[in-house]
This record gives C-alpha cells, structure tokens and sequence, in this order.
C-alpha cells in the first residue's frame, strides 16, 4: 500500500522538480510537517490536504481518502472483542424469548428453588428430553405457552424440528391430551 505522499511526490512532486522548500513557500505548510509527510512521521489533516489538493488540483477527499486507507492498512489493532449489532441483537432476542417462556413456566411454581432456567429450557429443547425433572416444563409449554412463541424459540435458537415433534409426541402420549391443531399442522 502506497502512502499518499508517496502517490503525490511520484505523480506531481517528483516529475515536476518540486522542492520541499518550494512546497513551504506556495502552501504556507512549515519544513517540519512537510518533511515529516515525506518520512510518514505525520499523515494529511484536513488542512493540509486542502493545500495539496488546491496547488495540485486535486480533491481533498481523494488525498484524504487515501491517507485514511493507508492508515487503516498499517492498523493492527485487534477488534475481536467487538461483536456485530446483528449477533448482539440475537443474542439479546434470544434471552428474551427465553425468558419470557421460563417466565410462563416458572410462573406457577412458588418455590424459586425449583424454577427452570435458561440451560434447562436449552436442555428440553436441544436434546430433545424427557426426563422427568422437565415433565412440568414440556407439559406448561404445551398447555400455556403461545405456540407462535415456541416457535420463535426454536427457529431462533436453531432447534430441530423433530426435537419438537419427540417433545410434542410425548406430551400427547403422557398425558391423553386432545391434539393442538398448530402443532398438528406444523408436523404433517
């Protein structure tokens, strides 16, 4: 990658017979910053690109443009811990639709001892389980969460449809319940 400087000393300086002295003189810029823009000590500002581009007739922007490129180039600073607002906003709609369905099922349980987290739901969802310690969980879910919830849930967090379907064969077959005609449809 090619410093603007370097660009504008070999397409006008250089071919020209410009002089620093001489670029002192007409753009009013100090030996110090020139010479520093020469040995990349320094970069354009506004100001300075300005006059370049005035004297070479130029745009500002461009030499900006191409000071800012040549500075990102050099940058090695690391951004990893930075997360897009895209995953951030997933993850945040994640929890939320998470909690808002342990909300409905821990709802009826008075101890908080007892009460589902975000790895059980996790847990029912992904694996899929029906283990008894979430038989009260499958069963809320069924009976009590909205169906458009649950489906936000598994489409969100990636669950496989026929993990649904085991937990929903299941609590049909436990419990001799009448069919729900949203989860009928959706796994014909």
């Amino acid at each position: 990658m090619i410093a603007p400087i370097d660009f504008i000393k070999e397409k006008y300086i250089e071919p020209n017979k410009i002089t620093q002295d001489k670029l002192c003189e007409v753009l009013q810029i100090g030996k110090k910053t020139i010479s520093e823009l020469y040995q990349k000590k320094r970069g354009f500002t506004i100001h300075t690109s300005k006059k370049f581009a005035k004297f070479f007739d130029l745009k500002p922007e461009f030499i900006l443009m191409k000071q800012v490129e040549y500075d990102l180039f050099l940058d090695k600073e690391n951004y990893d811990f930075i997360k897009p607002y895209n995953q951030l906003f997933l993850e945040d709609k994640k929890i939320s639709i998470a909690k808002w369905i342990l909300s409905i099922i821990n709802n009826s349980i008075s101890d908080k001892r007892l009460h589902y987290n975000l790895d059980d739901l996790h847990n029912i969802f992904s694996k899929p389980t029906i283990d008894k310690k979430y038989q009260y969980a499958i069963t809320t879910i069924f009976n009590e969460v909205n169906y458009d919830d649950v489906i936000k849930y598994c489409e969100i967090f990636n669950i496989d449809k026929t993990n649904l379907k085991i937990l929903y064969e299941h609590y049909k077959g436990s419990y001799n319940t009448k069919e729900i005609s949203q989860y009928e449809w959706l796994f014909k």
